[in-house]
């Protein structure tokens, strides 16, 4: 494939021989004889005080600054000075270099006006229509580039061939992938709409982010391109279907192809699309084939490890952990999840060494956590928090302190001693990292201890520089809904974090309660459904019930609280709404 220029490249640097006292020397040379204005200049150039006998002097003036600035990486300037140096001449070297020198300085106006007198002295010189292509695409103004793109494919095909791939790879390179997809998408449908052209145009839309039209191109790339194009075309349709939420349909694209490939990419992407649609034990076994086929492959070694894990399977998840120990930047996930392992076999020593481990990757908060709470329930709270106290003390790093105090604040909030939690996260507060998450946890501590306003207090301060926080929107309006009176209020900030994040669970909850708190019975029982179908858990069950009792469904609520008792014995707050609803405790 031919090598192409880039603006970046180095570019040659003719020297003109030429000392400053002889292109300095002479008289004058009026400004009137300048046929351009320089008004589009950005920063004033360089220019002495003795005016110029002639052109010749004043452009030789103009040209050897301009190299001295560029030679001083000042480019802006030196593009300036190189489209003075231009003015009245037709030496096609020097427009070149002004192009250049200006495209580089990102000052495409400048460019312009050396590019387009180059042009009118060779207008079919490869170099200009290159230039001009990328010029009209940092401009946006896509529609001018197809003829020129399609002159120098032809030009380049002829000569050494790959010309679709020589300007594709420069427009990428120069102009950014949208101005590529933007030039290519018109491209495709003033020139060419054939399979390989709608391929890139899908390539460079999916890196676009314009996820509708890479559905367009690669429909019509499965209606005329060759196998290899359609396996492409079915990849980058999975990817964008992905992007805009529509797993089901994007399992059913690459469920076609599945069964009769053996690209492994293409069945390592089907197995991860199954594991996000929450169809594990249909992706097992394909994660299974792939690691008999690959047995170092780092991703497959982790997503089947993690697949096992999930399922309590430690002998099959363990010796597969362990070889991710062996690759330098998986080597703390490994042995993060090798703690869970060793954790599920009861063998404690060996998890907590294995969290420690991971405390220097990116689930060390993580791995804190989880050794933590390994020391408290297998030594007690005192020795899960000196370990915490050691960690804080033994590093600098204010990210790293916080980190430990936290989770000392958490197993604090966790055993009831919030007057504790509040003021181990009160002593982080001081080192000023991490504000929000803090504010977030002690508001909670503070709401255990009946504190409203405390509580409040944090979270409207971590709104005052968060205004879109979902979390912290849905928490101030829960605890206004379950501790105050302020219902309207708490309905409002509750509507806000829904719109913010809609498929949120726990909002869909609160949604609901505030509902039930507002008598609005039907709109509390559509949002606890929601909510619950999608995370059956004991508080909102316990909400759902108590909604469906109030509402004349006391059959429906009945085996509800039955079905979760079953499997919640112990939960405080089905236990409380069983002892409250009466008439149901009695059919238990």
């Amino acid at each position: 494939m031919p090598e192409f220029f880039m603006f970046r490249s180095c570019f040659s640097r003719p020297l003109l021989g030429l000392t400053m006292a002889m292109l300095v020397a002479g008289c004058t040379l009026s400004s009137s004889s300048l046929a351009e204005s320089t008004e589009a200049l950005a920063a004033s150039p360089l220019l002495p005080a003795t005016p110029f006998h002639s052109d010749t002097s004043y452009r030789m003036y103009n040209t050897l600054l301009a190299e001295m600035l560029v030679r001083e990486a000042k480019l802006k300037q030196a593009a300036q000075h190189y489209i003075l140096a231009t003015v009245n001449s037709e030496d096609v070297g020097l427009l070149k270099r002004a192009t250049e020198i200006a495209l580089e300085a990102d000052e495409p106006l400048l460019a312009k006006s050396a590019l387009e007198r180059w042009a009118k002295l060779e207008p079919n010189a490869l170099k200009v229509r290159q230039y001009r292509i990328l010029l009209n695409a940092q401009l946006g103004n896509y529609d001018a580039t197809i003829e020129d793109v399609d002159w120098v494919r032809q030009s380049m095909d002829k000569s050494e061939g790959f010309g679709f791939e020589f300007v594709m790879q420069l427009l990428a390179l120069e102009t950014g992938q949208r101005n590529t997809y933007e030039v290519l998408q018109r491209y495709a449908d003033k020139k060419d709409g054939s399979a390989p052209v709608q391929l890139a145009v899908a390539t460079f839309a999916l890196s676009s982010e314009r996820y509708e039209e890479v559905l367009k191109a690669v429909d019509k790339v499965l209606a005329e391109g060759d196998d290899a194009q359609k396996k492409q075309a079915v990849r980058l349709r999975h990817r964008a279907l992905l992007a805009l939420g529509r797993e089901e349909e994007a399992l059913s694209a690459l469920q076609a192809l599945i069964k009769d490939t053996d690209d492994a990419r293409l069945k390592l992407d089907y197995g991860r699309l199954l594991i996000m649609t929450d169809r594990r034990e249909e992706a097992r076994p394909i994660f299974q084939q792939l690691y008999a086929d690959e047995p170092d492959n780092a991703d497959i070694l982790y997503t089947l490890g993690l697949l096992y894990l999930e399922q309590g399977e430690y002998a099959f998840a363990e010796p597969l952990m362990k070889k991710l120990l062996k690759i330098p930047d998986r080597k703390h996930r490994a042995s993060y999840f090798l703690g869970q392992i060793y954790e599920g076999q009861k063998r404690n020593e060996e998890a907590l060494k294995a969290y420690e481990g991971a405390l220097k990757g990116d689930l060390a908060r993580e791995a804190m956590m989880r050794r933590a709470l390994l020391l408290k329930n297998t030594l007690g709270l005192e020795a899960a928090r000196s370990w915490l106290q050691e960690m804080t003390q033994k590093t600098d790093v204010p990210k790293e302190k916080i980190r430990a105090l936290m989770a000392e604040g958490e197993l604090l909030h966790n055993a009831g001693s919030y007057q504790q939690a509040v003021a181990i996260y009160t002593r982080a507060e001081a080192l000023g990292v991490n504000k929000h998450n803090l504010l977030y946890a002690r508001s909670l501590s503070y709401e255990r201890m009946g504190k409203i306003a405390e509580a409040e207090q944090d979270l409207r301060a971590i709104l005052a520089e968060a205004s879109e926080d979902a979390d912290s929107l849905n928490a101030l309006g829960y605890m206004l809904t379950l501790s105050t009176d302020r219902y309207q209020e708490a309905y409002e900030l509750i509507q806000k974090a829904i719109e913010i994040n809609p498929e949120s669970p726990a909002i869909m909850d609160s949604m609901g309660w505030v509902k039930f708190k507002l008598n609005d019975l039907a709109g509390a029982e559509e949002w606890l459904r929601k909510a619950f179908n999608i995370l059956p858990d004991p508080e909102i069950a316990s909400h759902l019930i108590e909604v469906l009792s109030v509402s004349g469904k006391q059959d429906e609520a009945k085996q509800l609280l039955q079905e979760m008792l079953s499997k919640h014995p112990e939960d405080k707050m089905l236990v409380d709404v069983k002892e409250r609803l009466v008439g149901l405790s009695e059919h238990l």
